[in-house]
């Protein structure tokens, strides 16, 4: 009887998510009502009250929820990896799967119609991952190099890259977007040609 219950409290979380996305991609965040999602859900306000106190917790539990399932695929790309890493052999294909899956969540959070300020949040969570798991080793010929500044270069780098292809509609495939991240990383820029006519 339980097993029957929580796949009864699973299936109505996830229309209530579904119905709040779907109102996403036509409204504003604040414009909408618990009335507009549980219509859009097909169920009644005290169904909506007996998992959430207002529509804010709903929102946080998918974003709870993604971030949950990005770390997942974040860690697929090295779990099986011993302690040390050629660059060039940590694929991020299995990130990179993620946001191709989760394609219309995306979209949808960082979109116009949402002031949650989801993008930040996303960039906070990547940053926690790199930082917690992966170690960019810095070469020893370059000891003056600030290791931190040099983290967050990469990070943050690594981070614009996946919210570029994002926010440009999936532009290039998950391969070509992985191999680029790699190409990327492991490139080293010796001379920068200035555009600037004087």
């Amino acid at each position: 009887m339980i097993k029957t219950t929580d796949k009864r409290v699973t299936r109505t979380k996830k229309s209530f998510k579904h119905a709040l996305l779907s109102l996403l991609r036509r409204k504003h965040f604040d414009e909408i009502t618990i009335t507009d999602i549980v219509k859009e859900a097909d169920y009644n306000r005290g169904t909506f009250y007996i998992h959430y106190e207002q529509k804010e917790d709903l929102l946080q539990e998918i974003i709870d929820d993604i971030f949950k399932k990005m770390l997942i695929s974040f860690r697929n790309s090295y779990i099986k990896l011993k302690n040390e890493a050629n660059i060039i052999d940590l694929s991020t294909i299995a990130l990179f799967d993620h946001f191709i899956e989760n394609k219309e969540f995306y979209q949808v959070m960082l979109g116009p119609n949402i002031n949650h300020n989801f993008q930040k949040k996303m960039i906070m969570v990547l940053d926690k991952h790199f930082r917690e798991d992966i170690d960019f080793a810095l070469n020893e010929a370059d000891p003056d190099i600030d290791s931190e500044l040099f983290y967050t270069y990469r990070v943050h780098g690594m981070i614009g890259i996946i919210l570029e292809w994002i926010n440009s509609n999936f532009t290039h495939s998950k391969v070509h977007m992985a191999e680029q991240i790699v190409k990327i990383a492991t490139f080293q820029t010796k001379k920068v040609y200035i555009k600037l006519e004087g």
